[in-house]
């Protein structure tokens, strides 16, 4: 049975409620204080007790990889390979811990842990780094790629955000020209207000920084209206490093329900659609003044 998680985290006098279904029934489960005591709600009450998530949100900044691109891990299978190409040995189980980091990071941590010299490190980054490129630009973009969006009514649902008024970003620690390609491919770029890869700051996640620069660019003030949305630890730490008023982890790519709720996420869910959308915010230009005549 696919257990459906709807987490966010509440003020601390109250404790955390988890909506999962068990038997076939919705419910709201304490995860922390309180755990024996559950709360059963109908599919109409659960809607409308997360319907207002995203009301204070003025900017949602989405992973790409398994957050919002279904790419089935290629870029973290295609890293590891590269590497192994090279002479290096990375297990599956330390790869995943690696993944939403910067590539060169990666690249020098286990080049280091192998023993390479650290006058060597910098050229070793360099050449894997180049194989990596050139292998993840054929496996996107050639014409049997499969890649596609995380799901199918993703763009009909970014749609309707922007309709209530909400900015969508992207941040990825893809290189630039492969996240260009991406966006474009997937039709981002017909919803997108800015976009940015880890390439352009001085750091990747966990790092805040694109997250930062993407408010600049949306011309966004307050972080606390800032939601971050993404499939690993890296993300997780991402929007909490940045202050971002809701941070989201979702299921359908690296990490699992645990490791992105002790990494900090305010929620949890199986994919970015199952966020609600806040009703449209009225504006000065569609509201009618009463008529006193």
């Amino acid at each position: 049975m696919q257990v459906t998680r709807l987490l966010r985290r509440l003020p601390l006098h109250r404790p955390a409620l988890q909506a999962a279904k068990v038997n076939g029934v919705k419910r709201l489960v304490g995860t922390k204080a309180m755990p024996e005591q559950t709360i059963t709600l109908s599919s109409s009450m659960l809607r409308k007790a997360t319907r207002t998530l995203l009301s204070d949100i003025d900017l949602i900044v989405y992973d790409m990889a398994g957050t919002t691109v279904q790419e089935g891990g290629i870029v973290y299978k295609t890293l590891q390979r590269a590497m192994r190409e090279d002479g290096l040995k990375v297990s599956d189980e330390e790869m995943h811990a690696w993944h939403g980091a910067k590539k060169e990071a990666v690249i020098e941590h286990f080049a280091l842990k192998a023993g390479t010299p650290p006058e060597e490190v910098m050229e070793r980054v360099t050449r894997i780094g180049d194989w990596f490129v050139n292998a993840i630009d054929d496996a996107y973009f050639n014409e049997a790629s499969a890649i596609d969006h995380i799901d199918i009514g993703l763009l009909g649902y970014f749609r309707q955000l922007k309709d209530a008024g909400i900015k969508i970003a992207f941040d990825t620690g893809y290189p630039e020209n492969i996240q260009q390609g991406l966006i474009k491919r997937l039709g981002f770029d017909k919803v997108a207000d800015a976009y940015i890869s880890s390439y352009q700051v001085t750091e990747g996640r966990p790092y805040p920084y694109m997250i930062h620069h993407l408010m600049e660019q949306t011309k966004v003030m307050n972080v606390k209206r800032v939601c971050k949305v993404g499939d690993s630890v890296r993300d997780i730490q991402e929007g909490r490093n940045a202050g971002c008023g809701l941070v989201v982890g979702v299921l359908s790519g690296a990490d699992s329900f645990q490791e992105l709720m002790n990494a900090g996420a305010h929620m949890v869910c199986e994919r970015v659609t199952d966020i609600p959308v806040p009703q449209r915010q009225p504006t000065l230009s569609n509201q009618r003044l009463p008529d006193f005549s």
